[in-house]
């Protein structure tokens, strides 16, 4: 008589003993696993930025812009950049990142074992605050070793050695609090989590020299650092005698240091998420859309099996009909031919675009409303413009890369790119005229003065928005495609502050500076028209370059992992 094997209930399951294991192997399994994502490659950012700030340094001072001079050309006060916009945000960034993965990994294999899933946590937090110390030698060492190099010394070593100290505790909270937050809003956090940790820091530099500021929690992590750099909020450079060299650091530290237990203890508590969702409805519906592609669905009735939970493992399952037709199914289900700018226009993301958009509009609505138009101008040429292109450039790559290795056997990758970026052009380029229409309300376009061009500044910077808009989101999307999402978030964070630094200080933008500032390029039109055709060209040329390469990395992008 043979002996049948019944499954093992949920809750017997959920009983069993837990699994012991070290905290110390757990911390290797997740280093095993972290190989070879951000967790790690955030480093490689930290570096490009370190390099991008000695670059700076010194082209601001060979161009004659800057005239005073301190340690290895002004080094230490360029590295405010990274605690006032890059440190907070990347940190967030690379642990939502890091539960993402593990997310859509099954975390390892841990959460099917009877192992505390806060203790898988821990260990995470453990890995990413090696990263987060990784990340502050990647910072401090190359600027030493260029100062060592053209013979400036060791420098200041207390002051920037005390930075990286208190950095890393900085982005180990970041990277805690960014855990947190995609327990609260799952994939979304990985976008979300940095915007809002940009207008966290930016918020904190404006308000960190107020006599208040230990009632703002922003100003903490910002605080400190003015001193231990010799800068004021604003980056610029300490007078001799100000009381901001004064500040005790040991208040800022402490205070820095219990929110990022805070954001610990989050994290830890939260314990890890569930399983992702499987793409295979995306990739299906995707694949149907183009030509030589067919719904699988067509010659069957539209039903759904599903399984009760209060059903015996062994009872038979039941179909209920689905009834939810997405408008890219219906358009699946139309006979014939299908070409790519249909296909594609079925599943662009256009529901985010269009909140996006409307918060776009309303926010630069209430700044005409309460400043002058002038600053919503600026707004919109250092930030609104870029981030809305790169937005779309990466949430273009968001939609293909589930289903991209079965698209690009029905259709050419270079028809269904140069297809979705028609498609977003056709969104993009409209609501970006409507953007700019609203911050010049009630300015002055027009002059009478024969000696100066016929049309204000505002009106160069419009001529030259949609070819620098085309520039941002084919650089993003190919990077993206190339590389990966992260990759592409990080470099246009870097691309912005870089372009708000540049391209917000006429003095900098009427050098050869403005060249390496492409994302503020909208705003040097503005302030010097003379320049307008040479950003056209150059904007159309890098887009269509950006363009090509996604092209040719599309077979590699397909076979990625």
């Amino acid at each position: 008589m043979s002996t049948v094997v019944q499954p093992q209930p949920w809750r017997t399951v959920q009983g069993k003993t837990e699994v012991r294991v070290g905290l110390w192997n757990l911390v290797r399994a997740e280093i095993t696993r972290s190989r070879r994502t951000f967790t790690w490659g955030v480093i490689g950012a930290t570096l490009v930025f370190t390099a991008h700030t000695i670059i700076l340094a010194n082209a601001s001072i060979s161009s004659g812009v800057v005239k005073e001079l301190q340690w290895n050309g002004n080094a230490l006060a360029w590295m405010h950049l990274y605690a006032g916009a890059f440190a907070v945000p990347l940190g967030l960034l690379t642990g939502a990142m890091a539960q993402w993965r593990e997310q859509r990994w099954r975390q390892g294999g841990t959460a099917w074992r009877a192992v505390d899933p806060r203790r898988v946590v821990t260990a995470r937090i453990v890995v990413l605050s090696l990263s987060a110390l990784a990340c502050q030698v990647a910072l401090v060492a190359p600027v030493v070793g260029h100062a060592l190099i053209v013979g400036s010394g060791w420098g200041p070593w207390n002051r920037y050695l005390l930075f990286a100290t208190y950095m890393w505790i900085v982005v180990t909270g970041a990277c805690a609090w960014g855990m947190a937050a995609f327990r609260v809003a799952r994939a979304v956090a990985v976008g979300v989590a940095p915007v809002l940790g940009f207008m966290w820091s930016a918020v904190g530099v404006g308000q960190a020299e107020r006599s208040d500021w230990w009632m703002l929690p922003w100003a903490w992590t910002a605080r400190v650092p003015l001193p231990l750099l010799g800068v004021h909020g604003n980056s610029v450079l300490l007078e001799k005698g100000s009381p901001v060299w004064g500040y005790p650091l040991l208040p800022g530290f402490l205070l820095t240091t219990g929110l990022t237990l805070i954001g610990v203890g989050l994290a830890v508590l939260s314990g890890a998420p569930g399983g992702a969702g499987s793409s295979t409805s995306s990739v299906s519906r995707l694949s149907r859309l183009l030509p030589g592609g067919r719904a699988a669905d067509e010659d069957q009735s539209e039903t759904v099996s599903v399984q009760s939970s209060e059903h015996a493992p062994g009872s038979w399952p039941r179909s209920i009909p689905n009834r939810r037709a997405t408008p890219a199914t219906r358009m699946a289900r139309v006979p014939g031919p299908r070409s790519a700018v249909l296909a594609m226009a079925g599943v662009l993301p256009w529901i985010v675009w269009v909140v996006l958009a409307t918060l776009l509009l309303a926010f630069l609505g209430v700044l005409h409303t309460a400043y002058p138009p002038g600053y919503g101008q600026s707004f919109l040429e250092l930030v609104g413009m870029p981030v809305a292109a790169a937005i779309t450039g990466i949430t273009v790559w968001g939609r293909l890369q589930p289903a991209w290795r079965t698209l690009i056997t029905r259709r050419g990758a270079c028809g269904i790119l140069v297809s979705a970026t028609v498609l977003s052009a056709v969104f993009l380029v409209p609501v970006l005229v409507v953007s700019w229409i609203v911050t010049v309300l009630g300015d002055t376009l027009t002059r009478t003065d024969p000696s100066l061009p016929a049309v204000t500044g505002a009106v160069y910077g419009l001529m030259v928005m949609p070819a620098v808009a085309f520039m941002i989101a084919a650089v993003s999307l190919a990077v993206a495609l190339c590389t990966r999402i992260v990759v592409a978030i990080v470099l246009n964070i870097i691309l912005v502050v870089t372009g708000l630094l540049i391209g917000g200080n006429e003095v900098m933008t009427a050098t050869g500076l403005w060249r390496i500032a492409p994302w503020a390029w909208m705003s040097v039109a503005h302030q010097f028209p003379g320049r307008w055709l040479t950003i056209v060209v150059l904007s159309l040329l890098i887009g269509s370059t950006a363009m090509g390469v996604a092209v040719l990395g599309a077979r590699r992008a397909a076979i990625r992992e």
